[in-house]
């Protein structure tokens, strides 16, 4: 069975803005060796009145950056949720893009008995090569003396996160489910010296025998069936700011692993083999990264997934190339299995674009419904006072089905390249520009 490798990061990052360099540096460490899929959850983005307004209109900072560096690497960000101060962003890569299907998202509050969004969770499903995927990031309740709080929390998300998908309405109904963020649990019946003077390699299994959610998992109470990596790191939480000493403030806040990732297996047996597997790759904390008073946590996953057979819905002739000044014309085969509308389109896209839903350069409507069942294939033409300026760029073709919500087909890459009269306007601007100079070049020698 092949394996698709999956990235996830958890951050609270306490209200700031993103330190664009350091953000970077993190990004570009978890996909240099190219994943196939990165989830970013963030907990505390600034959620001022004005702010959440200004993010229905267009992305937060956060998200800004983090997309720009993401997908200028290839990526696509195929979803983005918000509650609030809570932010969860997934990306694929392009070539996984026609089998990402059936994406929905949810949140639910329960900040202030469930009527406040300070606290909560925000979820993303979807089906990646016919396994169900299911994404959690979470704030949980704060402050030592609520445990109790938190183990109810898990549950009223448990139950209040819903799909309308079939086969999937809950969290815990898919092949997959991984749970990250803020968990807030923290380090029981130890005083602040204690545990500061513990928090080092050697001696991190005597914190771990207090950890709360380490507790609370292993009497049921709350993640039940959930599994997390081996803690070889120390505490994620608190620190001062931009630095990596534990709260000298005169609160003097005792550490603790806040920021977790956890991981659950729906397993669907076929005789005595099971069909569905989750392997632990890393599990770590990234103390280089001072900023908040938190440090981020990622985990790498390898996912079990029948890729070998798979097919995307929308299959594209190969494209050499267009020509600025030309109509372009596309074919494309659709499979039965497609859900199509007189709504969805062929777009043109620039790589290194972010959203499918909105990043496009230019787009026609597809072959109307009804029609797109030929065995001989569809054509759509894209006109020519249409096509992109930039000849310098690459560019691919993605059919997007309004129905399905999700990517059904990608073209091969290729270029858009000049007009026989851009090519001329060019030689004749490089010829001015050498009797520019040759002239310039008498005049020097007067």
């Amino acid at each position: 069975m092949a394996e698709l490798r999956l990235v996830v990061c958890t951050y609270n990052i306490a209200t700031l803005e993103p330190p664009q360099e350091l953000l970077k540096d993190l990004i570009l460490l978890h996909i240099r060796d190219a994943p196939d899929l990165y989830a970013f959850g963030l907990q505390e983005v600034s959620s001022k009145p004005h702010e959440v307004i200004q993010s229905t209109l267009s992305d937060d900072p956060w998200t800004e950056v983090i997309s720009s560096c993401v997908c200028s690497k290839g990526y696509v960000m195929v979803s983005s949720v918000r509650l609030q101060g809570i932010v969860q962003l997934l990306f694929v890569r392009m070539l996984h893009l026609p089998f990402i299907r059936d994406i929905q998202t949810d949140f639910t509050r329960t900040g202030l008995g469930g009527t406040w969004g300070n606290k909560g969770a925000v979820s993303t499903r979807m089906d990646c090569y016919d396994r169900s995927l299911c994404l959690i990031n979470s704030h949980l309740a704060a402050h030592q003396e609520n445990w109790s709080d938190r183990d109810k929390e898990y549950q009223t998300i448990v139950t209040s996160l819903n799909f309308t998908h079939p086969k999937t309405p809950t969290i815990l109904d898919h092949d997959y489910i991984i749970w990250f963020g803020d968990l807030n649990y923290r380090i029981e019946d130890l005083s602040v010296e204690a545990i500061k003077f513990l928090s080092s390699p050697k001696k991190l299994h005597v914190l771990l025998e207090k950890d709360q959610l380490k507790l609370s998992m292993r009497s049921k109470i709350s993640f039940q069936g959930f599994q997390e990596g081996p803690v070889t790191f120390i505490p994620t939480y608190k620190y001062d700011f931009q630095t990596d000493d534990f709260d000298t403030s005169p609160k003097q806040r005792s550490p603790a692993w806040t920021d977790r990732v956890l991981w659950k297996v729906h397993p669907r047996h076929v005789g005595k083999e099971t069909e569905h597997c989750v392997t632990l790759v890393t599990y770590n904390s990234h103390g280089n990264i001072r900023w908040s008073d938190h440090k981020p946590v990622s985990a790498e996953f390898k996912l079990g997934a029948d890729m070998e057979t798979a097919r995307p819905l929308v299959t594209f002739d190969p494209i050499e190339r267009w020509q600025r000044g030309e109509d372009a014309k596309c074919r494309y085969i659709m499979s039965s299995n497609a859900k199509t509308s007189s709504w969805d389109w062929v777009g043109l896209y620039k790589v290194g674009f972010q959203t499918p839903s909105r990043s496009y350069v230019t787009y026609v409507w597809a072959v109307p419904d009804g029609e797109t069942k030929q065995q001989s294939g569809c054509q759509v033409i894209f006109k020519a006072s249409y096509l992109p300026e930039d000849t310098t760029a690459k560019y691919v073709l993605c059919y997007y089905s309004k129905i399905m919500n999700c990517v059904l087909g990608v073209s091969n890459v290729f270029r858009v390249i000049p007009s026989e009269i851009d090519s001329r306007i060019q030689s004749e601007n490089e010829v001015s520009l050498q009797d520019t100079a040759a002239v310039l070049n008498d005049l020097a020698g007067l």
